[in-house]
Parts: C-alpha cells; sequence; structure tokens
C-alpha cells in the first residue's frame, strides 16, 4: 500500500541536526475537524473522464484532499530529461475541483540508485538529487496550490525501502527533502513517510521502533506531521490487542503517540495517510461477528470494511492529536481474487459503490 499548517521560512541558518523548526500544529489543539482525504493509486495514469469521476466522487464524499504518488523515477528516468504532463493533469484537476493533494515523493530512477541495486524501491545514492528533485517539484506546483508532502511511503519496509529498512539514510533524506522543499515554499507541510504495520523481520521495522530510531537521529525534529498506515483488518479500530496497528498509535504503554511526545514534540500530529481494508481475497471473508482470527483471514466483508470507515472517522473526530486521515483507496485496482491488494476501494473495479462509500460520507457528514 502503498495515501494545515504554515511553515515560516527561516531568515537564519537551517536548524542543527536534531533541533525542530518553527511551525504550527497541522491540527491546533482544540480543532474540531481534521483533514480527510482519498488515495487513488496510479491517478496520473487515468484518462480524463476517470479523473473527472474522481474529483466528483472526493467531493460527493466530503474530504478535501486526495494523496497520489509522485514518481521521481517516472519524471526523470534520464538524468536531465524531465516528464512532468501526466502529473500535471493530476494538479490541474485537483485545483480545478477546489480540492487539496498530498503529494508522495518516492521511487528512485536507475540512474541515480546504488551500483547492483535493481528496484525502484532503492534509496537514492545520493540523497541531495533526490531533495533536489523535491524542489523542482515544489517550485512547479506550490504556484498551483500543492502544499503538502509526504517523504517516502512505507519506509520501514523492505519493499518499500530496499534491501532492508534504514531509519538513518532515511533520516538523512527527509532532513535534505525538507529543506529543499521549504526554501522554494515557506507554506510547505512537510510529512514522514507513512509507516507500515510492520514487524521486526524480513528487513522490515516495527513502527514504534522506526520511530524511536528517527527521534534519535532527528528526523521528527524536520517534519510537521508523523505518517502512519494503521491498518487493523480484520478487526475494527477499537480492537484491543497489542497487534493491532491502530492501537499501537496511542493505546499501548509504549505506542508511537508516546515515542513521538517523549521526543520532545507533544503537539506533533500524527496524520493517517493510508487506512482500510480489501474486501476479496483468497479463503473466508472475517465478518464483524466472526473475525476468526485464527484462520488469519486476509480480507473483509464489505459490511465490515463500512464499520470501519465509519469507526476510524468517529475515532479521527475526537482525537485531537490525529490530524488527517486517508482512505485506501477510492477504487478497486483490479479483480484477480489472488491479490486482496486489489479490493481496498469504496467502489468495486466496475464503478459500484461498497457500503462504505457512504458510511464513510455519512461519518464525515456527521462530524465529532
Amino acid at each position: 500500500m502503498v495515501l494545515v499548517v504554515l511553515v515560516v521560512l527561516l531568515a537564519g541558518p537551517w536548524p542543527a541536526h536534531g533541533q525542530a523548526h518553527a511551525a504550527q500544529p497541522a491540527r491546533p489543539q482544540g480543532a474540531s475537524r481534521p483533514v480527510f482525504g482519498i488515495a487513488y493509486p496510479g491517478l496520473f495514469r487515468d484518462t480524463p473522464p476517470k479523473l473527472s469521476q474522481v474529483m466528483h466522487d472526493a467531493r460527493a464524499l466530503g474530504v478535501t484532499y486526495i494523496r497520489e504518488q509522485l514518481s521521481w523515477a517516472s519524471i526523470e528516468p534520464t538524468r536531465g530529461r524531465y516528464d512532468w504532463g501526466p502529473f500535471d493533469r493530476v494538479v490541474t484537476a485537483v485545483a480545478a475541483n477546489g480540492l487539496s493533494l498530498l503529494v508522495i515523493l518516492d521511487f528512485t530512477p536507475a540512474w541515480a540508485r546504488a551500483p547492483g541495486c535493481l528496484s525502484m524501491a532503492c534509496p537514492p545514492a545520493v540523497p541531495a538529487q533526490f531533495a533536489a528533485f523535491a524542489r523542482l517539484a515544489a517550485q512547479r506546483y506550490s504556484r498551483q496550490g500543492v502544499h503538502d508532502w509526504e517523504i517516502w511511503n512505507e519506509p520501514n519496509t523492505s519493499e518499500f525501502w530496499k534491501p532492508v529498512a534504514n531509519p538513518a539514510t532515511y533520516s538523512q533524506l527527509a532532513e535534505l527533502t525538507a529543506r529543499a522543499l521549504r526554501t522554494v515554499d515557506r507554506h510547505a507541510l512537510v510529512i514522514s513517510g507513512g509507516l507500515a504495520p510492520a514487524a521486526d523481520q524480513d528487513g522490515n521495522m516495527a513502527p514504534v521502533r522506526y520511530l524511536s530510531q528517527l527521534c534519535a537521529d532527528g528526523a521528527l525534529g524536520v517534519v510537521d506531521a508523523v505518517g502512519i498506515h494503521p491498518y487493523s483488518y480484520p478487526v475494527l479500530p477499537d480492537y484491543p490487542a497489542p497487534w493491532n496497528a491502530w492501537a499501537q498509535m496511542n493505546d499501548q504503554p509504549v505506542s508511537e503517540r508516546t515515542v513521538i511526545d517523549g521526543c520532545g514534540y507533544p503537539h506533533k500530529p500524527i496524520w493517517i495517510t493510508e487506512y482500510g481494508a480489501p474486501t476479496n481475497g483468497p479463503g473466508p471473508a472475517a465478518s464483524a461477528e466472526n473475525p476468526d482470527l485464527r484462520a488469519h483471514p486476509n480480507h473483509v466483508t464489505p459490511q465490515l470494511q463500512a464499520d470501519m470507515a465509519t469507526e476510524a472517522i468517529q475515532i479521527t473526530y475526537r482525537s485531537a492529536w490525529i490530524g488527517a486521515l486517508f482512505w485506501y483507496s477510492g477504487i478497486d485496482q483490479g479483480t484477480m481474487v489472488a491479490q486482496p491488494s486489489n479490493f481496498f476501494g469504496l467502489r468495486r473495479a466496475d464503478g459500484m459503490p461498497k457500503p462504505a462509500w457512504s458510511a464513510l460520507r455519512h461519518a464525515i457528514e456527521a462530524g465529532p
């Protein structure tokens, strides 16, 4: 899986390593309404009619943001030669519909990877080159109202940060990129890459451990919000279990929230830049009545997905430390049942809405 504060441009030198820049909270204390958004993977590849449908859905759902990936590997596959056109269309459509865009900056072109690293998910061999790309993106799009940037996606996993998760190298990338963004856009809002609910195995790092290292390396001081992907399926967000990624945000003795607070940033919000659940896949689906956790279900019934949407919105409204929630995703990415990742959408691949579509809309409308 892949998913507002004004930041003042500092007149003096950039803060020392680990020192926070001057910023307002991304969700002011006491504010009743967080940011709500929808992730649409691959939106830049969509035709104009599909783009129009996405914008219509976003407005109808009551969200104000769309989250989309800006892949360095796609924009600059050959060094010095850029193809901004597909993403330009997304930015234009979002702005024309009065919405905002959360941009994920990630993926390394072949020419910028370390020798022998063959995947786009390899971090850049020279982090300053990635920061330079981010600066160009901010120069291009800030004038069109794009100010919200998420640095990488799920960097605590070996799937998205190869060969293994490395918070030290990510911290360096985040610091350079945040600085680059703010040099050209004083309104830039910088969010750390949303962390997946991974365990400490197979090259992955658990979010709490990863955040602790980001704190030690100073990276939490250069972002305005901390990105988290607290997928809880096959259970509801409030299911009381230590393995529930939603509960790991704030409902455990050592949680992501306690790490952030203990690092000296009690007012720094968590942005949930992905949350959702698949409604199809191999084997039986989990339901609210029978989650059957012993069977390790990899998907849920459409009704349980709807219940999860309702509860996630309700909890977000009443949790002042959550600055945003982005539902993953707007529409199913395919129909191959062997891949549960195809089925996170609020709509099926044929466009038919699932119960979660109305559930999400009603929960947002209902408010706190």
